[in-house]
């Protein structure tokens, strides 16, 4: 079920009054956890991978164990990113909370102002880390105030695509790498012409984060203050002339019936990967992370492409998905080094080549592309280094770190609410407007109840 940042907010707010704030942030008495009377120190650590993806961690988790023998990583999958943050926030300053918790882009500021995490910077500075070795436009996304707050790790990014062999079979030209929204469209009217209706142009799901990375591409923000990022976000900018023109775009690829609504949630998106691997729809956009079911399960030659941006409006580049990890605070000092040591060992060339590889995340680290496996891969599927060379080309400015502020999944709910109404024929302004409208409420009455938490120096 998902769970609206309001209902999080109201959550760790009732908690600050019943209990204070002494009980977030009082040191806990802890003794370092022995593994099995080895002397090795153990690191709780909370994920939200399940499936083939947490096989894949599980596997990286045991090789780091193998590697050295002062540490030991015990990875506890406790469900989606939204119910992982609601039982870190509900474990703060007890002695069950973890000791490393991935969280998602979108729960960043939440994170942040919990104030139970220790910032990654601090051992970077230590240790002298180079943070070069990862890729600028990740790291710019996961620091505040000049500072990286947690480690990035599954990474992806919007892209689109497209079925090459559909496109070959009825004389359709493949799309280029950087598409505008008339070559999208073109190759959907001319795809469903050509097959006779066999084959759908293209979909889109209605899915909130999809607009928040086409209106990046034009360089244009989702909420004020540089997306949050200079200051705490004030009011939404969803009616904005950029959003506007994403949206007229998909309602003029419909009107022209070269376009399939699978509508929103996750069966929308099982239905929608179904449809593409079926070959009954041609072209459509998701995140990056897609590349590995498609590695797997597609049966014809398909294409991959940046995200496509407006005619006449120079792409901008897109905002990174995924998660980070973070180390949290009043841990013991051998807890908080091991769960470093982990960090560090996941960032190498060689983790993150296997880790794009399991998942179809892309590697964070530049150097991964040059380790063999990996390597071969994207020789023989060149379309797996397109992420890559989006997020190389794109700029790095508060478009692309993306928009930093609490109520990302009601915006995002908004947002859908939006697209099923303009995907029905609404006024694309109208419906923009009252997406608007109601999350600046959402936003107002977060800031009111939570601005003591969410008010820090950006």
């Amino acid at each position: 079920m998902k769970t609206t940042y309001k209902k999080m907010i109201a959550i760790v707010a009732a908690l600050i009054v019943i209990l204070g704030l002494g009980f977030f942030f009082t040191h806990q008495q802890h003794t370092e956890a022995a593994d099995n009377g080895t002397g090795r120190t153990t690191i709780t650590f909370w994920h939200s991978m399940n499936g083939p993806n947490e096989q894949v961690l599980e596997n990286l988790v045991n090789q780091f164990n193998k590697s050295q023998t002062k540490y030991t990583i015990k990875p506890i999958y406790v469900g989606s990113y939204e119910l992982s943050i609601m039982k870190y926030a509900n474990t703060v300053g007890s002695n069950v909370s973890p000791d490393l918790v991935q969280s998602d882009q979108a729960n960043q500021s939440m994170m942040i102002g919990l104030n139970a995490t220790v910032p990654v910077q601090k051992f970077v500075d230590r240790d002298h880390y180079d943070l070069s070795q990862l890729y600028p436009g990740v790291t710019a996304a996961y620091k505040i105030n000049g500072k990286l707050a947690s480690m990035p790790f599954n990474s992806s990014s919007s892209v689109m695509y497209y079925n090459e062999s559909l496109f070959k079979k009825y004389g359709v030209a493949d799309l280029p790498l950087s598409p505008t929204y008339s070559d999208v469209t073109k190759a959907a009217v001319a795809l469903t012409k050509k097959s006779k209706g066999a084959v759908k142009g293209m979909t889109m799901q209605i899915y909130g984060w999809l607009p928040e990375e086409m209106v990046a591409n034009q360089n244009s923000l989702v909420v004020n203050h540089d997306n949050g990022r200079k200051a705490m976000a004030t009011a939404a900018t969803l009616n904005s002339p950029e959003m506007q023109k994403s949206m007229t775009w998909l309602q003029d690829v419909i009107k022209q019936n070269a376009f399939e609504n699978f509508g929103t949630g996750s069966a929308a998106a099982n239905n929608q990967s179904a449809a593409f691997l079926a070959q009954k729809v041609g072209i459509f956009m998701q995140s990056s992370a897609m590349l590995g079911q498609l590695q797997k399960n597609a049966k014809f030659k398909y294409g991959v492409t940046f995200t496509p941006h407006p005619d006449g409006t120079k792409a901008n580049g897109v905002a990174i998905g995924g998660a980070s990890l973070w180390i949290t605070k009043n841990k013991p000092a051998a807890v908080q080094e091991g769960a470093w040591q982990f960090m560090k060992f996941l960032m190498t060339p060689q983790s993150q080549a296997t880790w794009q590889l399991g998942t179809g995340y892309f590697a964070v680290n530049q150097k991964a592309n040059q380790i063999q496996t990996l390597a071969a891969a994207i020789k023989k599927n060149p379309a797996l280094a397109v992420p890559i060379k989006q997020l190389n080309q794109g700029n790095i400015n508060a478009a692309t770190a993306g928009a930093f502020f609490s109520n990302i999944q009601e915006e995002r709910q908004n947002v859908e609410l939006a697209m099923q109404q303009i995907y029905s024929g609404a006024d694309v302004k109208k419906a923009l407007n009252e997406a608007e409208t109601d999350t600046n409420t959402a936003i107002q009455k977060t800031n009111e109840v939570s601005g003591n938490l969410l008010n820090y120096k950006r």
